[in-house]
């Protein structure tokens, strides 16, 4: 599934006034090629169902969602992030 025109991950974190808290475990990942590697090593998603925990400001997300993945589910604690998703 591709991805519309979104803006960068650097673009959504300043939008949003994100930043990543110790306290709750977080680091942004914020370079697509990064977040498309670790994607990548999940293996052949075609067809799978696919639960992120965390997504954060949704790099990894963006990179699930350019795979075959039947579906990509993010659940997302943080308040904050959920608007940039």
């Amino acid at each position: 599934m591709a991805t519309p025109d979104l803006p960068s991950l650097r673009e959504t974190v300043a939008q949003h006034g994100l930043d990543a808290r110790k306290s709750l475990g977080q680091h942004f990942l914020l370079d697509p090629a990064v977040c498309a590697r670790i994607a990548g090593l999940a293996g052949d998603l075609a067809g799978r169902h696919v639960l992120e925990i965390g997504p954060g400001p949704g790099g990894l997300t963006r990179a699930l969602l350019a795979t075959p993945a039947a579906e990509v589910v993010a659940l997302e604690l943080d308040r904050r992030a959920v608007a940039a998703l």
